[in-house]
């Protein structure tokens, strides 16, 4: 039976509170691959977009010449079939966080495949693994696995999408744990360029099973995910607030909370400062209290000026409350780098930001925040385990990751706050460097485009990826049709 479209709105399920489905206007340019997908697919799965459903303006401002809404793993083989054999250009949104223009929309004559409708959670029949679908976001995979009292390694925020946080490596409030996102997914379908569907694990295709982790926009459309299932637990945390004086004592308490929390894979911290005259730290504990450990101590040690930090809080408590302090619907970006922990250069960092951004000072119209997240000894021993793909190692100890961030609003200049931001991230990178601080790795969920992450990870690594990507596509044809994400 052909769905209506009070149907996929009913596919789009806890989406719709924040959206509502509307047609793009009908007087765009056609491509040939839109005259196919009219001929072989029903109208209502035809030209639809979810307002909102990216994260960034850079990337809704685009402008496809059709959007194509599969609602099966075997629709989207179709679609790719299609678009391969008549050589149209394509982009594919799962969540659409990704904030640079073209990493999950394109303009025409381009068309978006649109996975929003792939967006069921359900269990195994033992609950081991959750079978998740692309269009997923983690809020809504969460709420379905809670009535269970289970979880998965996910993302940190609600609205973060599944396809592209898994597909780039995934830092979860549980990685301390269990590693990265994508070090704890069991198996994968994927629709390859040719249009065949497969499925990935341990048992079937390991190889493209083990790229796939780091597999961003080379190998193929998944499907679906098969996601490994953990115990869920309330827990500890919440936001303080501090005054700008404060700064330099709370770089040094988060080094100090880093080498306190060791080996216990229970515990998360990160700190903000940016532009604002206030900064802020977020601090995640995957238990409901604090009480047997003194890893928090020198950061709840410093005066602050709000704090929400409590007890006995979910994990949805913890999202919706970091959720709030990131806007939607503005211009944004990401830019990411890796280093020794130095609460000195961070510091430094940060008040050459200040230079920098001084023409933009006391406009509220641009934030710009430097995100300090502590990638403890814990996280990469679990990922060298797993032979991640990233080739992250623990031999050094704990890695500081930094994305750098910023929003703003139409009216500002794009091209002058982008070139301030690669200058700050170039200040950091060139002073880290010369500080012997400097870790190669680049972080492809925080990268922007002008950084190569796969160019950070070991040649072995990149030589096997590279192995996968010729087999599964040996004609290149997702290299050349397939403009988003980052490229092997």
């Amino acid at each position: 039976m052909a769905p209506t479209l009070q149907s996929v709105a009913t596919v789009l399920g806890l989406l719709l509170p924040y959206w509502t489905v509307h047609a793009l206007p009908t007087s765009r340019a056609n491509s040939a691959c839109c005259d196919a997908f009219r001929n072989q697919f029903q109208a209502v799965q035809l030209d639809l977009v979810t307002p909102g459903a990216y994260f960034s303006a850079q990337e809704s401002d685009l402008s496809p010449s059709c959007r194509v809404n599969p609602t099966t793993a075997e629709e989207v083989s179709q679609i790719l079939s299609t678009t391969t054999q008549l050589g149209c250009k394509f982009a594919v949104r799962s969540g659409g966080h990704m904030p640079w223009g073209g990493s999950a929309n394109i303009d025409e004559p381009g068309v978006t495949i649109d996975l929003g409708f792939l967006n069921t959670t359900t269990l195994s029949e033992d609950k081991q693994v959750a079978h998740v679908g692309p269009g997923s976001r983690w809020g809504p995979v969460y709420d379905t696995l809670s009535p269970d009292g289970l979880v998965v390694v996910g993302g940190r925020s609600e609205h973060v999408g599944v396809g592209g946080y898994l597909l780039g490596g995934g830092i979860s409030f549980f990685s301390p744990r269990f590693g990265f996102a994508s070090d704890n997914v069991a198996g994968y379908q994927i629709a390859l360029a040719n249009g065949t569907i497969v499925e990935a694990n341990s048992q079937e295709n390991p190889d493209l099973f083990w790229a796939m982790r780091l597999g961003s926009t080379n190998f193929g459309i998944v499907t679906r995910y098969d996601l490994k299932t953990t115990a869920a637990t309330k827990m500890w945390g919440g936001i303080r607030s501090y005054n700008r004086s404060h700064a330099l004592d709370a770089a040094q308490a988060l080094l100090d909370f880093d080498k306190k929390s060791g080996e216990l894979g229970l515990d998360s911290a990160g700190l903000d400062i940016g532009s604002s005259d206030e900064f802020f730290m977020n601090f995640d504990r995957v238990e409901p209290n604090i009480n047997d450990t003194d890893v928090y101590d020198s950061l709840l040690s410093i005066p602050f000026t709000s704090d929400t930090t409590r007890s006995d809080v979910t994990l949805k408590n913890i999202l919706q409350e970091i959720d709030a302090l990131f806007p939607i619907g503005l211009h944004a970006s990401f830019r990411t780098l890796a280093f020794t922990s130095d609460a000195q250069f961070m510091i430094d960092w940060w008040q050459e930001g200040l230079k920098i951004f001084a023409p933009y000072e006391g406009n509220s119209d641009l934030s710009w925040t430097f995100a300090f997240t502590p990638v403890p000894a814990s996280l990469l021993q679990a990922a060298e385990q797993a032979n991640d793909p990233q080739g992250v190692s623990a031999n050094n100890g704990s890695v500081m990751l930094t994305n750098l961030n910023a929003f703003w609003q139409d009216n500002l200049d794009e091209d002058d706050i982008q070139s301030k931001l690669a200058e700050l991230i170039g200040w950091g990178q060139t002073e880290a460097q010369q500080r012997g601080l400097l870790n190669k790795w680049v972080y492809l969920n925080y990268a922007s485009p002008d950084q190569k992450p796969y160019e950070s990870i070991p040649e072995a690594n990149l030589q096997r990826l590279r192995d996968v990507r010729q087999n599964v596509d040996p004609d290149s044809v997702l290299q050349n049709l397939w403009p988003g994400g980052f490229k092997i």
